[in-house]
């Protein structure tokens, strides 16, 4: 899959990086293709290096093509080649992956040169002399195992030297369809997700959650009132579920609200990428989770400047209706010299309360004792306003030809307020500021056996949070005013390692094995505090504090994987991770029907101390039925680690006099999960036209979980006494973290197709699921003798039981908080490239349909059942030149009316908002 684009050597893969120049300080771009066959773009600044010295006459092609200044020659050994007419930078892909060798770039490569078909058993000699018969190209020899791709109408014979100019190869891989999707997604036996930069530039967007709406199997389920992302995977979310991590640096906040509790803050304008792995748990980034890896990577000095240039930038201005009042952004970058560059980047956006949808009214049905419908005019859109600043600084230091050091720093600051419920009758303020800090270190020398990873990072997020008092009906405070401050720290690091061998087992059929490995750690130190403004009323610290808990978690994990792969048709993968977690606290619960065992008296004692460790296996298969056609499929276990908040939950819930306890669970169990899946890719090139692209991904998946960790209703331990010989058990209900005794099951059907023909495009996904997520549960989670009555509602007088009746504590109608995937949702993505590409035309489409289960508590009234809706975006841009774009765009243009779907939103979406873009370089 796409490296981290940090630096010139990429992740694991072993990059060629040759330059035939001795002109001083000349660039040029190198194409790695060991192992996966990725084009790896990159300047190269290195010494040049002395090439033989020919006769005052020139060279022919031929002779240029058989030179070689370490007289090194290619291996006889013949591969079967299949390699269709394509861009020649593709085909040279095709033949490094194939040969296994690697292939630099020494010269131009002229835009829109095609390869020469080539078919059949040939040695390597063979290949590219036929492959490049037509393009007036050459190739040398570097060493067995690299040739250098060369122009011969640029050799000079300035005493008796050979050089070539400095060129600038404009691509370095083919991205294809709506968004510009690398060609590696539909070659990779698995699913992931590549959302790029086009993607996500061609329709501004006024919250970070709307790049992912096109994205199958990905949904993002936090309210519209909160810029923070939620990002559920195939129906998995939170508390470490989906790893989502900025630059490598995991982003674990969490904090307890009405709705969901994990989220990141980031800024779209501040990323390059971002990439969703769902099948590839087997690396590091696996450890504590169970669904999903989502990379979002910020950008650096190659996603800024032109591979030909030293210094520039890059600038989006928006503004637009619908209180779409200001984004804009400008990064820039600087290649200080060939071992050191710098670039940096700030963004600013101002949005307003908007204005939803009118079309289609109706929004979401809430699913609780008295069901109660919700439309745009009960469920008001207030307290939906944003004011982020964010920025980045990133230093790239390339110490030697195989080594670099890439240090970073991404953080932004943002300003909102949200409410509780759709009345919006209580807000909180808050400020929350996220700052991230890198360092890698790539090790990437000519060996087989070393191609080395290193980082090290440090997130903190913090939230400032003011809640008002409130007030009943007459004027008085009824709950006090809180200041509360929200802060997780989170410290880790991570080794990795690939290694890889080759076999010749015959004549005609070869194999490569490939070995990754790697260990990762990282910490959690969680801290709240909470002030009351002293108006009077309710309120107690230990209420926020405990919501909210402070602690520390340790998590450790290291993998192996293998792949085989034999002549480039089998491939068998095999991985075993070994992951490790333990969190150890002082915790306490609260009797508080009993009036001398009050939270304010501190509770009673509860030592927390929860450690396990386990080895969680994977494997996986695919084949090459034919080009263009990959069948694959996986399987894998994971254990999920809890998270300080589950774990450490305690106190009391703010509110009117709540009387609603928090309590530990002090035998909570990690989460076991597994996962099949089988699937195809689909790649074909010139299916209509000449040098059009087909390309599409389909997958079936079926996950189980077991120990499912989640809030539910429970009992407190005694029934309230209200006075002497009368016991009234009818409010006893507590909160707590559990374990379901019965599995979860999740399953569902992806499938991702991009068509391009250059002068037009076509794409969508398609996302199915089928949610499983009701389970019973044991509601006695204290280590205390509990009251035979605790679980039941009734009141008694002496010996007499006036009134009696099952609370039925344990089963799915007391869970809370549970949030499914749409169970279906559809995406359409077409336009236009006109006048030479210049002008783009493009509309989008989704279509959301709601889970009919919802597995949630019957008396929750945080989950909602919302309606199926569509949404069609109209997106443009015009390359007015070189340096200047004009982009128009219009979101939801037929206004419609809807909740983004996982059904834990109060906030409707926004109507209709057009947006202009100003974007330029410079």
């Amino acid at each position: 899959m796409p490296s981290d684009g940090v630096g010139r050597l990429g992740d694991t893969r072993k990059t060629t990086l040759k330059t035939g120049t001795s002109l001083g300080d000349m660039r040029a771009l190198a194409f790695g293709a060991l192992g996966c066959g990725l084009i790896a773009m990159a300047p190269v600044g290195v010494v040049a290096q002395s090439i033989e010295k020919y006769s005052t006459d020139m060279p022919s092609v031929f002779e240029i093509a058989q030179a070689n200044s370490s007289s090194a020659a290619l291996s006889s050994q013949t591969h079967a080649f299949e390699i269709s007419p394509q861009p020649l930078a593709m085909a040279l892909v095709a033949f490094s992956r194939i040969s296994g060798i690697d292939v630099a770039i020494d010269g131009t490569l002229p835009d829109g040169l095609q390869s020469t078909a080539i078919s059949g058993e040939m040695s390597a000699t063979e290949a590219l002399d036929r492959m490049l018969s037509q393009s007036g190209l050459a190739w040398q020899v570097l060493n067995a195992t690299t040739i250098s791709v060369i122009d011969p109408s640029r050799v000079s014979n300035d005493d008796n030297d050979f050089v070539t100019e400095p060129v600038v190869v404009t691509a370095s891989r083919r991205a294809m369809g709506p968004n510009g999707v690398p060609d590696e997604v539909y070659s990779t036996p698995g699913s992931v997700v590549v959302i790029t930069q086009e993607s996500m530039r061609k329709a501004p967007v006024r919250e970070a959650r709307e790049i992912f709406n096109n994205v199958a199997g990905v949904d993002i389920a936090n309210d519209a009132q909160d810029p923070g992302l939620t990002v559920n995977v195939r129906g998995q979310q939170e508390m470490g579920r989906v790893n989502v991590n900025i630059d490598g640096a995991r982003q674990n906040y969490n904090q307890l609200t009405h709705g969901t509790a994990s989220r990141v803050y980031v800024d779209p304008a501040l990323l390059a990428q971002v990439e969703v792995e769902k099948s590839d748990l087997a690396k590091n980034g696996g450890a504590g989770t169970s669904a999903g890896i989502v990379t979002m990577r910020t950008l650096n000095t190659q996603d800024i400047l032109d591979p030909d240039e030293d210094w520039g930038g890059k600038a989006n201005l928006s503004r637009g209706t619908n209180q779409y009042d200001f984004a804009g952004d400008v990064a820039v970058g600087a290649r200080v010299s060939p071992k050191f560059d710098l670039s940096a980047a700030v963004s600013r956006k101002v949005v307003g309360d908007y204005r939803p949808g009118t079309h289609n009214p109706g929004l979401y049905q809430e699913i609780d004792s008295t069901p109660k419908y919700v439309d745009v005019y009960s469920s008001r859109p207030e307290y939906s306003y944003v004011r982020q600043t964010s920025g980045l600084v990133k230093a790239n230091l390339f110490l030697t030809e195989d080594q670099e050091l890439n240090l970073g720093y991404v953080g932004s600051s943002t300003s909102y307020t949200k409410s509780s419920d759709s009345t919006n009758n209580y807000q909180d303020h808050n400020k929350t500021d996220v700052h991230t800090v890198t360092a890698k270190h790539v090790w990437n020398p000519e060996s087989n056996l070393i191609a080395m990873n290193s980082g090290v990072y440090w997130t903190r997020t913090e939230n400032h949070q003011f809640r008002p008092a409130r007030y009943n009906a007459s004027g008085a405070v009824t709950t006090d005013s809180f200041d509360n401050q929200y802060t997780l720290d989170t410290l880790g690091g991570e080794v990795s390692n690939s290694s890889s061998f080759d076999f010749d087992l015959s004549g005609d059929v070869a194999s490569h094995l490939g070995l990754d490995y790697g260990v990762e750690y990282f910490q959690d130190k969680a801290k709240t505090s909470a002030e009351l403004g002293g108006l009077g009323g309710a309120g107690a610290a230990y209420e926020i504090e405990g919501g909210t808990p402070a602690g520390e978690r340790d998590v450790s994990g290291g993998f192996v994987a293998a792949t085989y792969d034999l002549n480039n048709m089998f491939e068998l993968r095999g991985g075993l991770r070994y992951d490790r977690y333990s969190l150890n606290g002082d915790s306490y619960w609260c009797e508080e029907q009993n009036s001398a065992n009050l939270c304010e008296d501190g509770g009673t004692p509860l030592n927390i101390d929860l450690s396990e460790d386990g080895f969680s296996p994977s494997v996986g298969a695919s084949v090459n039925v034919t080009p263009g056609i990959q069948l694959f499929a996986n399987y894998r276990r994971n254990m999920r680690a809890p998270t300080i908040m589950e774990s450490m939950i305690k106190g009391d819930h703010i509110g009117d006099n709540a009387g609603l306890p928090f309590y530990s669970n002090a035998n909570l169990k990690p989460e076991e999960s597994e996962t099949k899946e089988v699937g195809v890719n689909f790649s074909f090139d010139n299916v209509l036209r000449q040098g059009d692209g087909l390309r599409a991904k389909v997958a079936y998946y079926r996950t189980s979980i077991d120990n499912y960790i989640t809030l539910a209703n429970v009992p407190q331990p005694t029934p309230k006494r209200t006075n002497l010989g009368v016991i009234t058990n009818t409010s006893v209900e507590a909160e707590a973290i559990v374990n379901l005794t019965d599995p979860v099951y999740i399953n569902g059907t992806e499938a991702e197709l991009s068509y391009d023909a250059g002068e037009f495009y076509l794409g969508g996904t398609i996302s199915i699921s089928d949610t499983d997520l009701s389970g019973n549960h044991n509601p006695y989670v204290l280590d205390t003798a509990y009251d035979p009555f605790a679980a039941v509602n009734y009141t008694q007088l002496g010996a007499t039981y006036l009134s009696y009746s099952d609370v039925n504590y344990g089963t799915a109608d007391r869970l809370f908080g549970i949030y499914a995937i749409p169970k279906r949702k559809y995406t359409v993505d077409g336009g236009f490239r006109l006048f030479d590409q210049d002008l783009v035309l493009g509309m989008r489409a989704s279509f959301v349909y709601p889970q009919d289960n919802f597995g949630s508590s019957n008396s929750s009234s945080i989950v909602s059942k919302y309606f199926k809706y569509r949404v069609f975006d109209f997106y443009s841009s015009y390359e007015i030149n070189e340096n200047l774009t004009l982009r128009f765009a219009v979101n939801n243009m037929l206004d419609e009316a809807y909740v983004q779907g996982t059904g834990g939103t109060f906030a409707p979406a926004p109507g209709r908002t057009a947006i202009l873009t100003f974007s330029g370089n410079f």
